[in-house]
């Protein structure tokens, strides 16, 4: 759970380009799986700092799960549907790999082929798992970068609006 006390030194402490490059460094060195989970730990971190700025008393919302926290945000209108939706794949992805041994089979690819950045030109036709999952993997990567950067972009706009 963030305070709004963090929210505003992090909004102080970096520029929403400085906080998208420290997430990216953050993913950059890990494994495809490691890397959705932890896109998955900053974007929620960015859900919670967006309720936090826009609500006086945030202490309970910030505790919901991840799918409470971007039904709320969405609800408020704050983020459209396409980034909705990419939230909802996110969180379906990070579930998989969380709970899931082996989820790399069907169950991953069926996940990111509802993702609006899915591009069946990307996605290997080869039988090579290792070929398909890379292709998944840049999927996954440009669907969690979108969903950062339009959040990270979200709350720096409202810090702006907020010293105004």
């Amino acid at each position: 759970m963030v305070t709004r006390k963090e929210v505003e030194e992090l909004l102080e402490k970096y520029t929403v380009k400085e906080f998208y490059d420290q997430t990216l460094a953050q993913t950059e060195l890990l494994d495809y799986r490691s890397k959705v989970i932890v896109s998955h730990i900053w974007v929620e971190l960015l859900l919670e700092c967006i309720i936090v700025k826009k609500f006086k008393n945030h202490e309970d919302l910030v505790d919901f799960d991840f799918s409470k926290k971007q039904k709320i945000v969405f609800g408020l209108g704050i983020i459209n549907e396409i980034m909705n939706h990419e939230l909802k794949i996110l969180n379906k992805m990070r579930n998989t790999f969380a709970h899931e041994i082996d989820p790399i089979g069907d169950k991953i690819p069926n996940i990111l082929k509802k993702s609006k950045f899915y591009d069946e030109t990307i996605i290997s036709k080869t039988d090579d798992p290792v070929l398909q999952s890379g292709a998944y993997g840049v999927v996954a990567g440009i669907s969690s970068g979108a969903v950062t950067r339009y959040l990270a972009e979200i709350l720096w706009e409202i810090q702006s609006n907020d010293r105004k």
